[in-house]
């Protein structure tokens, strides 16, 4: 399974550039990571995605989406899908 992650750098609150991954890693695994790179003292975006290239190459894919419109309605698509997700976890906690 692959998962998306999208990351900004930014500059006082402004983005000055995104990325857009896509990777096997799980979000636990891909958050945990993240968190020790930047423990490192190593917060420079480049310098992470730099590393994910080298440590997993078969899995770590930077892409571009296409236009604005995609990228919304992507965002839309997660969006419903979490809704839909959290609804399911309270109804099987109501039922057990």
């Amino acid at each position: 399974m692959l998962y998306t992650y999208n990351l900004y750098s930014s500059e006082h609150l402004g983005f000055s550039n995104s990325h857009h991954i896509k990777t096997d890693l799980p979000p636990h695994k891909f958050r945990a990571i993240m968190m020790e790179f930047r423990r490192g003292g190593k917060g420079n975006t480049e310098a992470f995605i730099q590393y994910m290239k080298e440590q997993f190459p078969d899995s770590f894919q930077l892409f571009e989406y296409d236009d604005v419109v995609q990228w919304e309605a992507d965002q839309e698509n997660s969006a419903i899908l979490g809704n839909l997700l959290t609804q399911n976890d309270t109804t099987l906690d109501d039922l057990t």
